[in-house]
């Protein structure tokens, strides 16, 4: 078992669990006897963990048992090689004992107003801790490392909900049997990360707080980081380990998220990594909770007496850590300070990085402000700002403080990542509480101009340009999508997405020439997304010359998809010679077996499953060829919402069990349903689960396709209860379609309004649809605009209509698929060719940032 025996532990438990027996004591009586926490004493009789000395002194106490033969065991139990010496190097960390919970990132909380002698103030400014349903998922987790199994969790919650703070309380009964914590320190974190994680030992905690500086990194780095800690969970030669980290919600459904079909799949090693491994953590503290604290404060806690007195709504942790003063010091900023926050918030809700660039704030500020406020402003007015933005509040929390970039540190002639366009110059991070403030606060709001200019001129991280431009796009701001994505230099596997996406929307508008124009000039300069749209156009021109030409350049500049269509065009040309030269250069370039690009270009039926499964190397690069294989289920539906294509594969266990696609269903449906049904009682896969609501609803059996659906809501794949509501409105049965609808909606299925609104239309319904709308607009959901427009352009008010859709645009209503492969499902059902006709009538170059036509550009 690693660093745990299990037979003197077990004793030791079992000695324990008979001495309480033979008292008559209950596990809250002993409690109260030893003035232990109920985590620790359950663990302690239960063998889950050793022991430390203290805690078994204080139970030999209040059991009336000689403490002698309880040590001897529990020193046996806990007889352990050394952690300094793995594979005979030095190991990473230092003993969780030495660390400052500070220092880990736990929020300190904020003293009480005056601290009873009774109880001093905690040097490290905690209070004391209230466990929560979640500390218990949590503890199971860390009695399973202590007995010897390697285990990792994820903490799950918004900003202040005490996520850190519980990874700390939980790891404490391992600082007492000696284990070690490991933690990339410096603001390069990937960097440390990759750097340092084949030189962890056995029993060290991996503490990863805001994974999201390590799994979401760009440039592949985070999908390599993700690689390597499953490969340190699975080899017991370096176990046991403990991986705790902590996730927004929002940071977490990005990396659950499952791509369209043919896309490229950035998270997919870090979706792996977490499925099964998050722990969520509620934003309020439950009535238990608040009871817990209340007891505490009333034995003298001042800090939590003070928090519970400023609060009454079950926000008690981010009481602790500052957050209602952080909002205080935002309302009542000076005009300048306040619209360096905005622009903070704004630069944080469309993409940028935390580490936000002094020189970009001060551009970005200007138009936050009237004109009346700019005009007063005093010269030294962004020195000002930011001083008083730095004045810490409870907590020793800023509104916005300025990040100190340590420097690289390596041994003699070690190696580490290079990263390329880090920030330079002075960088200032937002507050974790301000910044989630203002993603609801301004979630409908388009930033002004000078964010706009100030982010193309200022921030050199061409990952956050990238994201901005994206978010531009969303929001219809055609001219900053385009020049913000061409500054970022991203080229993904398919190209510049987001400059491809303006140009269509240009064309769709009717300006060819103009696009022509546009996409030559980028394509002179070596744009990559133009050298490929060049010859995506002259491959369907039928002039295959022209467009290997342009491959050709594109492939010069080290783009792979170029390379592989390239390929594709040079064998079916049958040039012999050409392409065992050009899969060579696939097989260089993304380091893919010998045997992979032979088997990649059969053709036949027989092999393409074959095929399908081996190429998941070049996932990123099939784009040209074929999707590649996915595991979420993927339907496009005939007019009368049948749906036509279906492809999924399943897993038992984490193994493949079969790829399943409509031709082979159509082959062998008995088959198909064998296997989905076995997908869905061994690994309760919700891909499975909605494979098999489509089979029943095919079949005519509903209601067994109403509990396959319901089962697949249930494991987060609301949306399937959309599909079969649509089987229900075509027989006719609209008061079950609406049932299934609400239901979506509450599971937060996106497109369920849309489609209710439809139902509602159909029936007559009229005003049922204004208050449905109504009311998901209070709810600042963007794509209620949509929806509220095409119902006001359907009644003839055509302005009314226009000044939704601007309005849907301001919020970033319009995702990727919107202007390129198709509409997102909840604008189907008719709203697309109004909406994308009328577009780009009225603003056929886009939008300015602050909703007026952008001129010809």
């Amino acid at each position: 078992m690693g660093d745990v025996h299990e037979g003197p532990l077990a004793e030791l438990a079992l000695r324990l669990r008979t001495l309480r027996a033979q008292r008559g004591l209950q596990m809250g009586g002993l409690q109260q006897r030893t003035g232990l926490g109920r985590t620790t004493v359950s663990q302690a009789l239960n063998g889950q963990v050793v022991p430390s000395e203290a805690t078994l002194v204080a139970l030999a106490k209040a059991l009336g048992a000689d403490v002698g033969p309880l040590l001897a065991l529990r020193e046996a139990a806990a007889r352990i090689p050394s952690v300094q010496d793995f594979a005979g190097k030095a190991v990473r960390g230092r003993p969780i004992s030495d660390w400052d919970p500070l220092d880990l990132e736990v929020h300190p909380a904020a003293p009480a107003p005056s601290v009873a002698p009774a109880r001093a103030y905690s040097p490290s400014g905690l209070p004391s801790y209230v466990t929560r349903p979640h500390d218990e998922d949590l503890a199971g987790c860390v009695a399973a490392a202590a007995n010897g199994t390697s285990q990792m969790a994820v903490l799950i919650g918004s900003s202040s909900t005490g996520k850190t703070r519980a990874c700390w309380e939980a790891i404490q009964p391992l600082a007492a049997n000696g284990w070690w914590l490991w933690r990339p320190f410096d603001l390069t974190r990937l960097e440390a990360a990759l750097a340092d994680i084949d030189q962890l030992g056995p029993r060290t905690v991996v503490w990863l707080n805001e994974a999201q500086h390590y799994l979401g990194s760009g440039h592949g780095y985070g999908e390599r980081l993700s690689a390597a800690l499953a490969t340190l969970l699975s080899d017991p030669s370096r176990g046991p380990v403990l991986i705790l980290g902590t996730l927004w919600p929002e940071h977490a459904d990005r990396y659950m998220a499952v791509p369209h079909p043919g896309r490229a799949d950035p998270h997919a090693q870090v979706r792996a990594l977490i499925a099964n491994r998050r722990i969520n953590v509620p934003n309020k503290f439950d009535t238990a909770a608040i009871a817990a604290a209340q007891a505490l404060a009333d034995a003298g806690d001042q800090q939590l007496a003070a928090a519970l007195e400023r609060t009454s709504d079950g926000n008690l942790a981010q009481d602790l850590a500052g957050g209602p003063e952080l909002l205080h010091r935002y309302h009542t900023a000076q005009p300048a300070a306040r619209a360096v926050l905005q622009a903070a918030m704004d630069a944080r809700r469309l993409g940028a990085g935390v580490r936000l660039p002094l020189a970009f704030l001060e551009g970005a500020a200007e138009d936050y402000l009237t004109d009346t406020e700019y005009d007063a402003l005093p010269d030294d007015w962004f020195e000002e700002a930011l001083a008083d933005l730095a004045r810490p509040v409870h907590g020793n929390l800023a509104p916005l403080r300025r990040i100190r970039t340590r420097h690289p540190r390596q041994a003699p002639g070690g190696t580490s990542p290079v990263f390329a366009n880090q920030k330079r110059g002075p960088v200032y991070r937002l507050a974790d509480y301000l910044e989630q403030y203002g993603r609801h606060e301004r979630t409908l709001l388009c930033p002004p101009a000078s964010f706009w200019h100030s982010a193309h001129d200022r921030i050199t991280d061409s990952d956050d340009l990238a994201q901005i431009a994206q978010e531009a796009l969303h929001r219809y701001r055609l001219y900053w999508a385009f020049y913000l994505h061409r500054a970022s230099g991203v080229c993904g596997p398919t190209g510049g997405g987001t400059q491809t996406c303006v140009v269509r929307m240009r064309e769709t508008a009717g300006d060819s020439a103009g696009v022509d124009a546009l996409v030559r000039r980028e394509a002179d300069v070596g744009s990559v997304w133009a050298l490929l749209w060049l010859a995506a156009r002259q491959e369907n021109a039928g002039e295959r010359d022209r467009a290997e030409h342009y491959l050709k350049k594109a492939a010069d500049t080290g783009h792979v998809g170029a390379l592989v269509r390239l390929l594709a065009l040079r064998r079916d040309a049958d040039d012999t010679h050409d392409v065992e030269i050009l899969t060579r250069r696939v097989i260089d370039a993304t380091g893919s077996p010998q045997d992979l690009l032979p088997s990649m270009l059969l053709r036949t039926k027989g092999d393409e499953s074959k095929t399908l499964r081996r190429s998941e190397k070049l996932v990123p690069y099939m784009g040209y060829i074929w999707a590649a294989p996915q595991r979420r289920v993927t339907t496009k539906s005939a007019e009368d919402g049948t749906p036509t294509e279906i492809r999924m594969e399943f897993t038992v266990d984490g193994a493949p069990l079969i790829t399943a696609r409509n031709p082979w269903f159509d082959e062998d449906p008995e088959e198909a349903e064998n296997h989905a049904r076995q997908a869905a009682e061994v690994s309760g896969d919700s891909d499975a689960s909605i494979f098999l609501a489509y089979l029943r609803a095919k079949s005519g059996d509903l209601p067994e396709a109403e509990a396959f659906a319901r089962r697949a809501a249930e494991l987060g794949e609301p949306d399937t209860l959309v599909d079969l509501a649509l089987w229900y409105s075509k027989n006719g049965e609209f008061e079950k379609s609406k049932e299934l609808l609400r239901d979506a909606i509450s599971a937060g299925a996106s497109d369920a309004l849309v489609e209710l609104a439809e139902v509602l239309h159909q029936t007559g319904d009229e005003d049922s649809i204004e208050a449905l709308v109504q009311k998901i607009m209070q709810l600042g959901n963007a794509s209620s605009y949509i929806l509220l427009a095409h119902l006001r352009y359907r009644a003839g008010e055509v302005e009314e209509a226009q000044t939704m859709v601007q309005q849907a645009a301001d919020a970033g209503a319009f995702p990727d698929t919107f202007f390129s492969d198709g509409v997102e499902p909840w604008l189907r059902k008719g709203t697309e060719p109004w909406l994308i006709d009328n577009m780009t009538t009225w603003w056929p170059y886009g939008l300015d940032p602050d909703g007026t036509p952008t001129m010809p550009w």
